[in-house]
């Protein structure tokens, strides 16, 4: 009996780790997204010798399409001065004012494109890392599942419940994810949405383990 609930908590313990690594790794994300808000551009007074700053070029509209789904996103192809070709979405207003040949504003930060003007419109675009957020969801994921594992009661014969439990968990934590990386409200609002999110995924994979377990 103490091995077998030595052995349990060692399971949430080693799960918590997982989810403990996974959210670190998603702070960075978030972190790593909206890092140019705030960075002065480059040449101008703000801007520190050796700081980090916005780098402006220009770009040229080479095309423009809309992109149709469960709501119409407006797209523009521009082509850099310094790097390839990229397609950013911007506003319906700003779509309808610019026209294939017309030159854009753009600011760019870290190698990407973070923001494009043109005649008063703006449209910013976060430098979301996706295979970050995409590891992180699998790690929690893997973690969540871990735990809930743990936590289940004994004797834990279908334990491949609550490791199918982390197929579901880590798909959701992805587009939790992207959703909150792209809102970009305060880190400390995020966190506390992420783990109360993370609390409903673990208690579902818990109670689904302990289901199947009799």
């Amino acid at each position: 009996m103490a091995v077998r609930i030595a052995g349990r908590v060692l399971l949430v313990a080693i799960g918590l780790a997982a989810v403990g690594v996974g959210f670190f790794r998603f702070t960075g994300a978030f972190e790593a997204a909206g890092a140019h808000r705030g960075v002065p551009v480059c040449g101008t007074a703000e801007a520190g010798a050796g700081a980090e700053c916005l780098h402006q070029e220009s770009g040229r509209v080479t095309g423009k399409y809309e992109d149709g789904g469960d709501s119409t996103s407006y797209m523009l192809t521009v082509a850099r001065e310094t790097a390839p070709s990229g397609d950013y979405s911007v506003s319906k207003p700003f779509y309808r004012d610019v026209e294939v040949g017309s030159v854009v504003d753009l600011r760019v930060f870290r190698g990407a494109v973070v923001r494009l003007a043109y005649r008063g419109h703006q449209a910013e675009h976060l430098n979301i890392l996706w295979m970050a957020l995409l590891e992180a969801a699998l790690v929690i994921g893997v973690g969540t599942s871990a735990v809930a594992q743990g936590l289940a009661a004994p004797p834990a014969r279908k334990w491949w419940v609550a490791v199918s439990m982390a197929v579901p968990t880590a798909v959701t934590a992805i587009g939790g994810s992207a959703v909150l990386v792209g809102l970009q409200w305060p880190l400390a609002v995020t966190l506390v949405l992420s783990v109360l999110g993370w609390l409903v995924a673990v208690t579902v994979s818990w109670s689904a383990a302990d289901y199947w377990n009799f």
